[in-house]
């Protein structure tokens, strides 16, 4: 089992944080316990997903890369113990 984080930083080059949060609300959720991440006063968005090992990550990702309009500013995999 392991778990992703992606965060992004948002700046003036990527959609406001405002917009970012009404377009993640129509995106399809994440499974559980995995979850979009939205941190207003940092303004920064980012999801937490958890999934066995040789599973691919799943595509809400690449939407919501699209949606920002650039990789994230992290991204980390972490095994479970």
């Amino acid at each position: 089992m392991i778990v992703r984080i992606l965060l992004w930083r948002l700046d003036e080059r990527t959609p406001s944080l405002e917009e970012l949060r009404d377009r993640i609300e129509k995106l399809e959720p994440l499974v559980a316990p995995g979850a979009f991440l939205v941190n207003d006063a940092a303004e920064r968005v980012g999801a937490l997903v958890v999934a066995e090992e040789d599973e691919p990550a799943p595509a809400q990702l690449d939407e919501l890369r699209a949606l920002v309009g650039r990789d994230p500013d992290l991204y980390e995999e972490f095994d479970v113990l």
